[in-house]
């Protein structure tokens, strides 16, 4: 099976720990309350170039399920089509040669409100990361 190309999107994302933390974002067995002990700090995901990330999620789906999609707008501009998080975490880790994730495409299911704190978070750290780290 041959790797995906990823998009500049996906190879920024690539730069970070996203593909894996994707997959444990969407572990709904892990103890979340545990997780969501942590202090975070306020976050800014504007950086001194200007780089703002567009996250769009529509929770529910009939669960408790987020639909992400990510777009990177530089100057005011849209960097690209904005694209969905699960398929960027499935192809990064194709793209590393990995075996393809069983679920290929999961979303997390939000089953607490420590899981979703520790999961939006943590989305937003990634997002933070991308946008300090894009080049136009």
């Amino acid at each position: 099976m041959t790797s995906p190309a990823l998009s500049p999107l996906a190879r920024a994302l690539a730069r970070t720990d996203f593909a894996e933390n994707w997959y444990r974002w969407c572990d709904a067995r892990r103890d979340w309350a545990a997780e969501a002990t942590g202090v975070y700090d306020e976050d800014s995901l504007l950086t001194a170039s200007g780089v703002v990330c567009s996250l769009t999620v529509q929770l529910g789906r009939g669960l408790n399920s987020q639909e992400c999609r990510l777009a990177v707008l530089a100057g005011g501009e849209r960097q690209g089509e904005p694209e969905m998080l699960h398929s960027m975490a499935r192809a990064i880790r194709l793209s590393r040669g990995e075996p393809e994730p069983d679920p290929p495409y999961p979303r997390p299911i939000i089953g607490s409100r420590g899981q979703l704190e520790v999961v939006s978070r943590e989305i937003v750290d990634v997002l933070g990361q991308v946008a300090r780290g894009w080049a136009s």
